[in-house]
C-alpha cells in the first residue's frame, strides 16, 4: 500500500497514512473521516545510487511521469 498525506478538514491536522487510492482514513487527532488526500511530490534519487543513473523521467523535476518513469517502477 502507498504512504499518502492528509490533511483533516475538522481539526486541520495534517498526517501520512498508509491506505489504499479509494481508501478514506480517519484523523488520528480527532477521528473525524472528513480528510483530503495532499498532492505529494516524488523525491529525486540520491546522487550516486542507482546504477540506472542517468536515466530520468519529467517527474524527477516536476513534470508529467512517463510510463517508464523509474520513480514509478516497483
Amino acid at each position: 500500500m502507498p504512504l499518502y498525506a492528509f490533511r483533516c478538514q475538522d481539526c486541520a491536522h495534517e498526517f501520512e497514512t498508509l491506505a489504499r487510492f479509494e481508501e478514506t482514513p480517519q484523523c488520528p487527532a480527532c477521528g473525524a473521516s472528513h480528510v483530503e488526500r495532499q498532492l505529494s511530490l516524488i523525491a529525486k534519487p540520491a546522487p550516486g545510487g542507482d546504477a540506472g543513473a542517468g536515466e530520468s523521467c519529467a517527474a524527477m523535476s516536476g513534470g508529467t511521469p512517463c510510463p517508464s518513469c523509474p520513480a514509478l517502477a516497483g
